[in-house]
């Protein structure tokens, strides 16, 4: 098994080769995300004072409804607009995703790739939806034991006299750790359908999820590894970054932009290169198993 440094080293290596089109496709694909930011930023003043306007009133739909209301009304033209497209946007974010990974692992295997791939895969895009919703529908699940013990020890510290605050609090974060390591390791377990999807586009969304499971089974830690090392990075970022805004708050923005499309992009790279030394070490073991003639 390759090292994940070893994974990383390698994928810097060939993304440094397209590295401009990689920001742009990165770019393209977290086109939802940045615009959901876009609007929150410019009607942050509107919400905010939408909801002082009616904190004394007791919590229902109808309340919700009037706060948003008044927050649009006093939100302008552009804002109102980007809220518009988010939804719209959001329904395209799987389909975007899936062309992603498809650009990535043609720079990986040495093939010319564009911006045209991001889009290339028009054919997966319900099923890239569909893959979404399982998956987070998966991840869920595997959390709920971690909540029932949660919701478990707020009911024995409510219902059962006796019950000290330090037992509840110890319960309670048994609960959440356990939410915490479920919930991270079905991630890392569903990871690969994405890739799957995008390297077969012919493949449903329930035969990538099974294949991304047998895929990471027993090989969970060395990706967890590879993602650890990029977060690594991306603190690194913010500190440079705030650093940097200090001095310059619109230069500190620009970098930032810069530096999360760069780290963004290598991160996909390295895990494409993961599913590429997965698939190879599958390939290679099937070929070794001693078939019977007949």
């Amino acid at each position: 098994m390759i090292l994940p440094g070893e994974i990383r080293r390698r994928a810097w290596e060939m993304l440094e080769k397209s590295l401009g089109m990689s920001m742009i496709v990165t770019l393209l694909a977290s086109l939802p995300a940045l615009v959901f930011q876009a609007a929150l930023s410019l009607s942050q003043q509107s919400l905010i004072n939408a909801v002082l306007q009616y904190q004394y009133a007791d919590l229902s739909g109808a309340l919700l409804r009037r706060i948003v209301l008044a927050a649009s009304q006093s939100m302008g033209g552009l804002a109102r607009g980007l809220w518009l497209s988010v939804p719209v946007l959001f329904i395209m974010l799987p389909f975007l995703n899936i062309g992603r990974m498809y650009f990535h692992l043609r720079v990986l295997r040495g093939v010319q790739a564009g911006v045209q791939d991001v889009f290339s895969r028009a054919s997966c895009f319900i099923k890239a939806i569909v893959l979404e919703i399982l998956t987070v529908i998966k991840v869920v699940l595997w959390t709920l034991p971690g909540f029932a013990v949660m919701l478990g020890g707020a009911l024995l510290y409510v219902q059962v006299r006796g019950v000290s605050e330090g037992v509840f609090t110890f319960i309670y974060s048994l609960g959440m750790g356990a939410m915490l390591f479920l919930g991270v390791r079905a991630n890392l377990h569903y990871l690969m359908a994405p890739v799957i999807m995008a390297d077969v586009p012919e493949k449903g969304p329930v035969v990538c999820l099974k294949e991304s499971i047998g895929m990471m089974r027993k090989k969970v830690f060395p990706l967890f590894s590879l993602l650890v090392s990029f977060v690594l990075y991306m603190l690194l970022e913010d500190i440079v970054v705030n650093l940097i805004a200090a001095i310059s708050y619109p230069v500190g923005l620009v970098i930032n932009l810069a530096l999360s499309l760069v780290l963004t992009a290598w991160m996909n790279t390295a895990l494409c290169g993961y599913y590429e030394v997965r698939r190879g070490a599958e390939q290679k073991t099937f070929e070794e198993e001693p078939t019977e003639l007949n």
